[in-house]
């Protein structure tokens, strides 16, 4: 039998399959790595596939927010006596267990960021931001609402914060989130960030740069 599919492929796809829906970013800075993680935290949100971020599957907030949840107890006789197996043994190991902590080491660890020792399936316990899962998680959920949202409102008092610890402007901070693919090419970063990078490559300048003055000031 001819594979179809494949010659089919070949014929009529003489470069890469799928090759022009890909690309690759340089995230350089934190104020970058945090505007990715929404990014992609709130892919199912912005494709209108979840409402919330609690109900958004296969994103690393799913998998916090799921770690967070009470361990479900079994009934006080239940019907087969393996219903309950394995329950104490998965409590001792965190659902979010191979996910990066969002605390860096300079923040103080929150529940569902376990910080004493590495999980074996976890490349590294240091964290990756300077804030708390609770901020994060509270970030994620006000952006999540604005983004799906027909009516753009103010950044409450308690995520300000969080963005000018990292510089960011949070007056354009959705409309960065809504376009983070769009405005950014290469790399992914503050202007400074952006140039120091940029000298040890060699180069002049990277492009993105106006992009990058509006996001992260």
């Amino acid at each position: 039998m001819t594979p179809v599919g494949k010659v089919g492929i070949q014929a009529h796809c003489p470069r890469p399959f799928f090759e022009g829906r890909f690309k690759s970013q340089a995230v350089i800075d934190e104020a970058a790595l945090l505007s990715c993680s929404i990014y992609v935290d709130l892919n199912p949100i912005r494709a209108c596939v979840a409402e919330t971020p609690e109900t958004s599957e296969f994103t690393a907030a799913f998998e916090r927010i799921a770690a967070r949840q009470p361990e479900p107890r079994c009934a006080p006789n239940p019907a087969p006596p393996t219903a309950c197996a394995g329950v104490e043994a998965a409590s001792t190991t965190a659902r979010d267990a191979w996910l990066s902590p969002v605390p860096d080491a300079d923040v103080p660890a929150t529940q569902g960021s376990p910080r004493a020792s590495s999980p074996p399936r976890r490349a590294s316990n240091r964290g990756f931001l300077p804030m708390t899962l609770d901020e994060y998680l509270e970030l994620l959920d006000w952006t999540g609402r604005e983004v799906r949202a027909d009516k753009r409102g103010a950044i409450p008092a308690t995520l300000l914060p969080i963005l000018g610890r990292l510089r960011i402007n949070a007056e354009t901070w959705v409309e960065t989130i809504e376009q983070f693919g769009k405005k950014f090419r290469r790399v992914i970063g503050r202007v400074s960030s952006m140039a120091a990078l940029a000298g040890v490559r060699g180069k002049c300048w990277f492009q993105g740069v106006s992009a990058s003055r509006m996001a992260f000031g």
